[in-house]
């Protein structure tokens, strides 16, 4: 029996550092996965932030383009904007002298030689308004009468004038212009006050 007994104990022993090194295997293993699971989590946590950082320069870039782009047609489109404005001034002269040869026009009449220079300007005038319609240069429209509208007129001046409505052109000093659908000078006005 004793014998016996002692086997017994000697296989229960075995048996039970056998279940405890199970047990400890299992553990390891439960540690490792546990290590596992949080090590992919957290490489899923740096994809995913990754692929939002790349989302992000993505249309950053899409963005980028579209502005260069944007900017690019602005520039082609507008080249001429300087050109154009310092035109203006020769335009202006122009029409000074036509202005100024209506308050003279009985002299001119009576001077052919007179009359054909005023014919000149006056076609002249006529050429280079329409060369600047061709480029985009237009004038921006402003009339005794028509209200003011600060985004295309400068008021150089508030008037009291009778039959007027209040806020409304009463004189125009000086045409305004625009180019390519951007102002180029306001026109210079003066405005009807308001009672």
């Amino acid at each position: 029996d004793m014998k016996k007994h002692h086997i017994e104990n000697d296989n229960f022993e075995k048996k039970s550092a056998e279940n405890c090194d199970q047990g400890v295997n299992s553990c390891e293993d439960c540690n490792d996965k546990k290590e596992d699971e949080s090590r992919v989590a957290e490489l899923e946590e740096q994809i995913k932030s990754l692929k939002d950082t790349v989302l992000r320069k993505v249309a950053e870039m899409e963005n980028l383009k579209k502005r260069c782009e944007r900017e690019k047609n602005d520039a082609i489109s507008y080249a001429n904007t300087k050109f154009a404005k310092d035109l203006l001034g020769v335009l202006d002269n122009f029409d000074r002298i036509i202005e100024n040869s209506d308050s003279a026009s009985e002299k001119i009449s009576a001077d052919p030689n007179l009359k054909a220079i005023f014919e000149g300007i006056s076609l002249c005038n006529k050429e280079l308004v329409t060369i600047l319609q061709r480029h985009g240069v237009n004038l921006v429209k402003a009339e005794k009468g028509l209200p003011f509208d600060p985004q295309f007129h400068q008021a150089m001046c508030e008037v009291e004038a009778e039959n007027v409505n209040p806020g409304t052109i009463v004189e125009i000093f000086q045409k305004g212009y625009s180019y390519n659908d951007r102002l180029l000078r306001p026109s210079m006005v003066s405005v009807a006050k308001k009672n």
